[in-house]
């Protein structure tokens, strides 16, 4: 079992961290309002593309699987340009309908200016949300600018905001990220009232998300 603290922001929205396998954290929780995730790069978990590929649709099949029929998963997600093109909205998609569930938006977030591009990764990132019965809810932007990061593979902080603000106008009160990182979903869920659980395997970024504050 991994080691977890508990903590709670200015704005009441509670933390804990766990530092553990996310895979088989998933395994022993369900039923779970909302996840809102980016699974690790390639590179993070030290892999070849096939069995990357195999790790991914697993990682996203043990979120969408976690989540409560009326609940919403959410990846934000930058695909990679590796002997070809890795698809990971599709992945996730395809893992998400075998499962039942449906895209209910498919959104963008720049990563770079409009003409720009990308040796290794294109310039946006994606954000895709899956429910079952959830509802729709409030719409809001398409494509926005990804914001701040707090490490090189972090999601931007306009694009994280949007879309848990997208939750919180929806009902959702708690907020789990199964790779948690350095914490940046977790940390802008706190300062939204929100509570969130963070779980990693790496420790030192655990620590980090322990901390992080974020202010929006």
């Amino acid at each position: 079992m991994g080691s977890r603290k508990t903590r709670k922001s200015a704005k009441l929205g509670k933390r804990q961290i766990i530092c553990m396998d996310a895979l088989q954290w998933l395994d022993k929780n369900y039923g779970l309002e909302s996840i809102v995730t980016s699974i690790p790069e390639m590179e993070e978990i030290g892999t070849n593309q096939s069995h990357y590929e195999t790790f991914f649709r697993n990682a996203a099949h043990k979120c969408l699987k976690s989540v409560k029929d009326d609940g919403y998963c959410i990846f934000l997600q930058t695909d990679r340009k590796y002997k070809g093109w890795i698809d990971k909205t599709y992945l996730t998609t395809d893992e998400a309908y075998k499962l039942g569930f449906k895209m209910i938006w498919h959104k963008i977030a720049l990563r770079q200016k409009v003409g720009t591009s990308g040796l290794f990764r294109p310039t946006y990132s994606h954000m895709v949300c899956y429910t079952k019965k959830g509802k729709v809810g409030k719409s809001f932007p398409d494509v926005m600018e990804r914001g701040e990061v707090t490490y090189e593979n972090a999601f931007g902080k306009n694009a994280v905001v949007a879309v848990l603000k997208y939750l919180k106008d929806g009902g959702i009160k708690n907020v789990v990220d199964p790779f948690v990182g350095s914490g940046t979903t977790i940390a802008i869920a706190n300062e939204l009232g929100m509570n969130g659980i963070g779980i990693d395997i790496n420790k030192s970024m655990c620590k980090k998300a322990e901390t992080l504050h974020i202010t929006i």
